[in-house]
């Protein structure tokens, strides 16, 4: 018995550099680490929301702070200017962003939804001939975005030539409005904008059947990790949401509750989307191919500039895989 738990210990060590004591609890005496998280509004968030809700990331040695925001591109943008020490973002973002810079990591993929983000009208048949109802239309999106990859996979799925569609660029919170308004014809948005749409549109509102078109990972991205104190935090926040995704898998109904309140979105409806979400850590190949695949399509579109970046040193999968063998092996 005494051999397999020095085993152990050895094995710990050689993880991190962690004692066994070390790893199962802080210091009494060690004060919480503060770092700041620009968080999207969005179901998606699920994870951190209920992290921060059930003490998860103070249990782990973090004071963390939320700082909401409305979508993953603005959230990104705290990042960048220093204002957040994480973000919260899609992977179409940090595609867009990796021609412009290389000073940040992308630590794991949360969640995964195949159907978050959809295209809405009100006016147009969208259930229709997809072609008819968007010819000559204006069509909202979010530039750099889920939102605009999403779409123009819909033009060429439906071999509708680019030049035909007029896209505007709206903040994601203005689009709902933008499509009430008769700016624009129809809306490509992820969730919770459309449940929003549906709640306040006086006509019938209508989404086009496109699950299974888009896959989109939510990804947990941090500034490039300079010292090892840095890389210790980031396997704490991991360490969080691993417990926090456990808990969505075991406890659904808790955790929906506390999502449902911090977004003041109704149960009903938080439970129709929860059941197109896969919540669980991850940072593998699949996510490296759709990162080289949207950047093929931003270049094909002359959306940015430059050679592909090299996404295999942006994913930094070191504080999640210490992270999670270390749970492993002590449960």
């Amino acid at each position: 018995m005494k051999r397999g738990l020095a085993l152990v210990a050895v094995m710990l060590m050689a993880l991190g550099g962690y004692s066994v004591w070390q790893y199962t609890r802080l210091p009494i005496s060690e004060p919480l680490e503060p770092l700041t998280i620009a968080l999207s509004l969005t179901p998606l968030s699920a994870p951190i929301i209920v992290a921060k809700e059930q003490g998860l990331f103070e249990k782990y040695g973090i004071d963390m702070t939320l700082k909401p925001v409305h979508g993953g591109v603005k959230s990104f943008q705290i990042l960048a200017k220093g204002e957040a020490d994480l973000a919260t973002t899609s992977e179409t973002v940090a595609m867009f962003n990796s021609f412009e810079r290389n000073d940040f990591n992308i630590l794991a993929s949360f969640v995964e939804s195949d159907n978050d983000v959809k295209l809405w009208s009100i006016k147009r048949a969208i259930g229709g001939s997809l072609p008819d109802a968007l010819k000559g239309g204006r069509i909202g999106i979010v530039a750099s975005s889920a939102s605009e990859y999403f779409f123009d996979s819909l033009l060429q799925l439906h071999n509708i030539p680019r030049e035909t569609i007029e896209k505007i660029d709206y903040l994601p919170e203005a689009l709902p409005e933008a499509l009430l308004n008769g700016d624009v014809d129809a809306i490509a948005i992820w969730e919770p904008y459309g449940y929003q749409l549906l709640k306040r549109a006086a006509e019938p509102v209508q989404s086009l059947n496109s699950k299974g078109l888009h896959s989109l990972s939510f990804l947990l991205v941090s500034g490039r990790l300079l010292v090892n104190k840095q890389h210790q935090d980031m396997q704490r926040v991991i360490r969080a949401l691993d417990e926090a995704v456990s808990l969505i898998h075991q406890q659904p109904d808790l955790a929906k509750a506390q999502v449902s309140a911090y977004l003041s979105m109704s149960d009903d409806k938080l439970s129709w989307l929860w059941q197109d979400y896969l919540f669980r850590l991850s940072l593998n190949d699949s996510l490296l191919l759709r990162l080289k695949n949207q950047a093929r399509w931003a270049q094909r579109a002359g959306l940015v500039e430059g050679p592909t970046p090299s996404y295999r040193h942006l994913l930094n999968p070191g504080p999640l895989v210490e992270a999670t063998q270390k749970v492993s092996l002590l449960e």
